[in-house]
């Protein structure tokens, strides 16, 4: 048994010729019959990745720009935005200043008629009050000619006088 042993640890010149030999025929049925089915294969699989490749960084670059046209809207629409808010501002504060305006002046033309209306009613008054003087008086005129007086008359018609006089006013 030890010799089945030693005849497989030792080295045997014509087994390792004879393996050698082997080795090389079977590198060359590999070379003649699958190397180029299997360089065909790889192509394959290296064209393809290529091709994932390139499709990868068109994509890329195509985000890329479709990002900076997205980026320069948002920039366009905020601008616009502002600009539409302060031309907002703007007419609303102008507005309100009109408003503003009409109502001081509407205010202003209130006041100058109520004062008119006022000025109006105290000499309709007035007026007034003069005709009932004079009506009491050309009333005493004729009461004074319709009768003679002597002087407590005289006094107790100008007290009825006062008394009416009060009394109308």
């Amino acid at each position: 048994m030890d010799t089945l042993y030693q005849s497989l640890v030792t080295v045997n010149p014509v087994t390792l010729i004879a393996q050698i030999c082997n080795l090389f025929i079977q590198l060359l049925i590999v070379k003649i019959f699958f190397l180029d089915k299997i360089k065909a294969i790889l192509d394959q699989r290296r064209e393809a990745a290529d091709k994932q490749i390139t499709e990868a960084e068109t994509a890329k670059s195509e985000a890329l720009a479709i990002k900076k046209t997205y980026e320069q809207n948002m920039l366009e629409a905020k601008a616009k935005a502002d600009d539409l808010l302060m031309t907002a501002q703007r007419t609303a504060n102008s507005r309100s200043e009109e408003i503003i305006s009409q109502a001081q002046q509407q205010a202003a033309q209130i006041k100058s008629k109520a004062a008119a209306d006022i000025e109006l009613e105290k000499k309709k008054a007035l007026n007034e009050a003069k005709n009932e003087i004079s009506d009491l008086a050309m009333a005493i005129a004729g009461k004074v000619v319709a009768r003679e007086l002597n002087a407590g008359d005289q006094a107790d018609m100008i007290d009825r006088f006062i008394d009416e006089l009060g009394d109308n006013v």
